[in-house]
């Protein structure tokens, strides 16, 4: 059934024809990578396939000229742990090349795939994004993957791709899987006139001889769970496994997040299996989905209520290390205030963001918003450096996620190293160690090693990033 070479590695690019323009140009959006992660059925009855779609905004690049053009390039590392170990890393470099950056549209985005296959277990993802000509412009997700193989005793479904299109493919191509080329919306972000396409497979078809009819239901809800579409179609049982697509417009729908659920239902019509994704649909010309604002019984916080736009940025550009990619996908998805086309517009889109900011807040450990902003304002007042944030740099970071370490080693005039130093904390998965080394004496002090299991991990940091 897998048609997909492992490893492979190809962008969906975007050229411009204007002059070649010869200096190097920064990016000019912040570096955000977003994946997603679908599984199939392995090779044998012992793997799962796993493919780790992925992208990041074209405008997000630094660019240098040379004979090419202008070249750009990310830098990405996935590391996936099983309980304390490693399990399976790679590295590898995607470059980017166009002809004029001026040309280049606001919330486009490059997208790659990485396919391999894993047995059973439960994985922790851990993927990182760098500028490949700044490498301080980086990003990096964290995800809990359970991998179970298929049951081979009935029929089951795989999980539920979402697309950007799906059209007939040409075998060898990155995106191609059974004769198609499924081009993967990362995120699942559509905006009013885009379409969803959706790719999953059926296994065990022909479970104990049935060739009986079966149907293939689509249901699309809001978020408060109210059905908003269904459909159903029939299909003939003529092999094992079956490749489901299909496809719907957004166009009627409001701003707001949907959950696409696919079932299988045999000739009585009884579900025999089902799969699901959520979606975020973003519609200026119908506006926001009321449910958006009522998918939560309470009211927003009183922190919010006299907050205003900015305010509500800034604070969820802070939570950026404890946001999940839908979260962040629906946050930015709801716009700017300057968006909406009246003035109620544009206090409904201020009343969505203290909403999803309270609900964010609420969907967590009592207490944690309170400790989580007092470790950003220790980083901000701790390591700002130059006109950087204390929360974007390595240390800041690492104080976020982590906390205050329980010692902390510093080397600052050592005379045949760079100056660094060596966090502890001792009640972290029996003890881990963060190395931050200050590489530039204009720059500031960078994440190098660590032996937290989720962490960059560079067994050989001492003689690659410290030493003169």
């Amino acid at each position: 059934m897998r048609l997909l070479k492992y490893g492979a590695m190809v962008l969906v690019c975007v050229f411009s024809v204007a002059a070649l323009v010869a200096q190097t140009i920064p990016g000019r959006d912040r570096v955000r990578l977003t994946a997603d992660i679908n599984r199939y059925r392995g090779a044998d009855d012992t793997t799962t396939h796993i493919e780790v779609a992925y992208a990041f905004p074209e405008r997000s690049l630094t660019y240098k000229a040379d004979s090419a053009g202008l070249s750009g390039a990310v830098d990405v590392t996935l590391m996936v742990y099983l309980k304390d170990s490693l399990v399976h890393a790679d590295r590898w470099l995607v470059p980017h090349t166009v002809a004029d950056t001026g040309l280049l549209a606001r919330d486009v985005n490059l997208v790659g795939l990485y396919a391999f296959q894993l047995t059973d277990g439960d994985y922790i993802f851990r993927m990182i994004g760098r500028d490949r000509h700044d490498p301080a412009r980086r990003d990096s997700l964290l995800v809990r993957v359970p991998v179970r193989t298929f049951d081979a005793a009935k029929p089951v479904l795989s999980d539920v791709e979402l697309a950007s299109v799906i059209r007939q493919g040409t075998k060898g191509g990155l995106f191609y899987k059974n004769t198609l080329d499924v081009v993967p919306n990362v995120g699942g972000v559509y905006t009013e006139d885009q379409k969803v396409y959706f790719y999953s497979e059926a296994y065990n078809l022909l479970g104990g001889g049935d060739t009986s009819e079966y149907f293939l239901r689509s249901n699309v809800y809001d978020a408060v769970g109210k059905e908003i579409m269904s459909r159903e179609r029939p299909k003939k049982r003529v092999s094992e496994s079956s490749v489901l697509v299909d496809q719907f417009a957004v166009k009627r729908m409001r701003t707001g997040t949907y959950t696409l659920m696919l079932s299988l239902l045999d000739s009585s019509r009884k579900a025999m299996c089902t799969s699901g994704r959520k979606f975020f649909v973003y519609n200026p010309t119908m506006g926001i989905d009321s449910s958006l604002l009522a998918s939560s019984t309470s009211l927003p916080m009183p922190q919010y209520m006299s907050m205003d736009e900015s305010e509500l940025d800034r604070e969820f550009d802070w939570a950026r290390y404890t946001a999940v990619d839908d979260e962040k996908s629906q946050y930015h998805k709801l716009g700017k205030t300057k968006d909406g086309k009246t003035p109620a517009d544009a206090k409904a889109i201020v009343d969505a963001k203290r909403k999803l900011m309270s609900d964010f807040w609420r969907h967590r450990e009592p207490g944690l918003r309170e400790e989580y902003l007092a470790r950003v304002a220790y980083a901000n007042i701790n390591f700002r450096v130059l006109s950087r944030d204390g929360y974007r740099t390595d240390r800041g970071r690492v104080h976020i996620m982590y906390g205050t370490p329980d010692d902390v080693e510093r080397h600052p005039n050592e005379t045949e190293t760079r100056p660094y130093e060596i966090w502890s904390y001792n009640n972290i998965q029996g003890g881990v160690i963060f190395v931050f080394v200050l590489r530039n004496t204009a720059g500031d002090y960078e994440l190098v090693h660590s032996t937290h299991r989720n962490e960059l991990h560079d067994e050989n940091w001492d003689r690659s990033g410290v030493t003169r």
